[in-house]
């Protein structure tokens, strides 16, 4: 079962925090069944990238703590996630929580937002303008729609974007509307945290932070005066198209599994995921963080300080702890900790290595960790992003290997302190 404690969460997003205790959370399959309903034309979902999907000890539950619609729910009666796909609105702010990317949005994706703010760019002269829906709903006919990118909510709005506009020489623009109001305000709380970030990131880079938040659209993106009056209606007829495919959609997926009596499933569930050689889960390093960095690249060194943001942390292993086992490396879903070596008894050296550059800050091998021997430092140095550096962890040999043929034997020995123990 999923417990809660009374803790803000860092987004302000609600009032609480999901702490979970270890042996309490879903069973893999559970959560594989939960965490593919939220699958729909707003929403892909890369089940194999979930931390909790993962394993079952992760601490994570960010989506449920930022949707904002409810789509995404913890229902603290039943002490359960909900999963209600109908509601979503296809805002996005999920998937910009989301460390690993398991959650990712459409309309529009990564590649199309970046199109179109380099469209807005070129249309305007240097100015791309973010506004949400309902703001632009409220302008309609009134703005030419390639010099502005629309979002559901700015809640989709995340670093990798604004930096990579920023190193092309963009200023940046985001309408909001009356969110103070807006029953999906938590996208407006995300959105403050990722402004946060953006602004320390650009500080230890020694750049400006040419984003400003406003209530109206620049003069910039006004429709001109002098350009036919059919324009003005076409352009209406296409907010109101666009606005009827998202909805469509959602809609047309849910009417034919009600006639059929399916329930809906955008995606096959797929397999467990398969081990790999070294004995852990498949890597994936989500292409934001990528994209961020070759961003930040492009203005050179940074200063020579730690930044506390919520994209990296710092993995740090108490040694003397720590039981060898190396669970932390196996579920890493990004690579940040890698095995070395092979644990052949006395004198080998082996253990774990971590790059904080690949770290997303999922908590994952901080909260599976059996002898509680990890913890994550909030800071990272600035350089070590770029660096390549690595912390070694090197760790002592098991007593007993598990799986082998005498293991039962030798843990005998061991747990009765003699080896006058024998098998026949």
């Amino acid at each position: 079962m999923i417990k809660k404690s009374a803790v803000q969460t860092s987004y302000g997003c609600c009032d609480t925090e999901y702490a979970r205790g270890r042996g309490a959370m879903p069973s893999i399959a559970n959560m594989l069944g939960l965490i593919e309903k939220v699958g729909s034309p707003f929403i892909t979902v890369h089940q194999d990238r979930c931390a909790l999907v993962r394993n079952r000890h992760a601490d994570c539950l960010r989506c449920a703590g930022v949707c904002t619609s409810g789509c995404i729910h913890y229902d603290e009666q039943a002490e359960q996630l909900v999963i209600t796909p109908e509601l979503c609105i296809g805002c996005g702010t999920c998937a910009t929580v989301c460390p690993t990317c398991c959650l990712e949005a459409h309309h529009p994706n990564d590649t199309e937002m970046i199109e179109r703010c380099r469209t807005a760019a070129r249309a305007t002269g240097g100015t791309i303008t973010i506004a949400c829906g309902t703001r632009l709903s409220q302008a309609a006919g009134l703005y030419d729609t390639d010099k502005v990118v629309r979002v559901e909510c700015l809640g989709r709005v995340e670093e990798s974007v604004l930096t990579l506009m920023q190193s092309e020489g963009a200023n940046i623009v985001l309408v909001h509307g009356q969110c103070a109001e807006c029953e999906h305000r938590c996208g407006w709380n995300m959105l403050q945290t990722v402004l946060e970030t953006e602004k320390t990131l650009l500080e230890a880079w020694r750049q400006p932070l040419n984003v400003r938040v406003s209530a109206k659209l620049p003069a910039a993106t006004r429709r001109a005066t002098d350009e036919a009056f059919d324009k003005s209606k076409r352009q209406a007829f296409e907010e109101s198209g666009k606005d009827a495919a998202r909805v469509g959609g959602v809609l047309a997926d849910f009417a034919v599994s009600e006639i059929t009596g399916a329930e809906f499933s955008p995606q096959k569930t797929k397999n467990y995921v398969k081990v790999m050689a070294d004995g852990t889960l498949p890597h994936f390093l989500p292409d934001r963080r990528e994209r961020l960095l070759d961003a930040l690249a492009t203005f050179g060194d940074p200063d020579d300080v730690m930044i506390d943001t919520r994209l990296w942390g710092h993995v740090i292993i108490d040694t003397e702890k720590c039981q060898s086992c190396r669970m932390c490396a196996a579920f890493c879903p990004t690579g940040a900790l890698r095995k070395f070596g092979e644990d052949e008894g006395e004198g080998s050296e082996f253990g774990v290595e971590h790059y904080p550059g690949d770290c997303v800050k999922c908590h994952s091998c901080e909260k599976i960790c059996p002898a509680d021997a990890i913890t994550i430092s909030e800071e990272v140095f600035a350089r070590e992003l770029f660096a390549g550096a690595t912390d070694a962890y090197y760790m002592k040999p098991v007593p007993v290997k598990r799986g082998q043929a005498h293991t039962i034997w030798k843990l005998q020995q061991t747990m009765c302190l003699t080896d006058q123990v024998y098998e026949r």
